[in-house]
């Protein structure tokens, strides 16, 4: 009786991990943390997925052979795209924020595993401050900057233009950088010496007609052409400053020229 039940137990939790399926992004709630704050969460890395290898090259700029496979695979992710009520037009409950790192190793550029957040359509990404904890490599690796997707076809917020990788001062005060940077203070150099720039990129648009968009911390903004296979600058963008209980992440930037979507 007792190898019998040890049997079905066996294979009930076998049924279950085949039910489960492969994992495809991590909550936020599950990463470390440093310092006991919730913005420095670590995110795990690199993200095995089967479009989103790892990319080796020669270039001093993150290659778009890793930003775009990136991009898409977001848009695949569940509730990433077309996840809307139409009768609304705003987000249903299941409509997900998915949000990762490009990063730098010694060998090659990389990008971490999605962190998925339910939240509003126009919400900024909430990037892993912390850094990325590479299977391979450890801590402490530079972070390039971040990408996430919008979940309704909206646009940037003004939000979204500020976020850029972090790391520690020698005063111990965090602090967002406009170059590529490792958690523990130390800025990222291309074969040159020259120090790399941030950049962050966004997917939106619809899942059959995806819209790809990057912009650095000078707030210049450019689109995937798709035909052409380059960046198209589109505008130059700032944040509108958020008043009263308005939030900046549903505020849309000021661009000229204005950004049409």
């Amino acid at each position: 009786m007792r190898t019998a039940t040890r049997q079905t137990c066996a294979f009930m939790f076998v049924l279950l991990l085949a039910c489960a399926g492969p994992r495809l992004y991590y909550l936020r709630s599950e990463l470390p943390i440093l310092e006991g704050r919730f913005d420095l969460a670590v995110a795990p890395g690199p993200w095995p997925h089967k479009d989103v290898p790892a990319v080796v090259s020669d270039t001093d700029a993150i290659p778009d052979d890793l930003v775009l496979p990136t991009l898409r695979a977001l848009m695949s992710l569940p509730g990433a795209s077309d996840a809307c009520d139409p009768n609304t037009g705003g987000p249903r409950p299941d409509a997900s924020e998915y949000c990762v790192a490009l990063y730098k190793t010694p060998q090659d550029w990389r990008v971490s595993w999605p962190i998925r957040n339910l939240m509003k359509e126009r919400s900024s990404c909430q990037p892993p401050f912390g850094g990325v904890d590479d299977e391979s490599f450890g801590r402490n690796l530079p972070i390039i900057g971040f990408a996430h997707n919008h979940p309704c076809a909206t646009s940037m917020s003004s939000d979204d233009l500020t976020r850029f990788p972090a790391m520690k001062m020698e005063d111990g005060l965090w602090t967002m950088v406009s170059y590529a940077a490792s958690p523990d203070g130390q800025l990222a150099r291309d074969s040159r010496n020259r120090l790399i720039p941030a950049w962050a990129w966004l997917a939106t648009g619809h899942k059959d007609e995806p819209r790809f968009y990057k912009w650095n911390p000078a707030g210049e903004v450019f689109q995937w052409n798709e035909d052409k296979a380059l960046w198209e600058f589109q505008a130059n963008c700032h944040p509108q400053e958020a008043s009263g209980m308005r939030s900046p992440r549903m505020l849309l930037p000021r661009c000229s020229p204005e950004l049409k979507w």
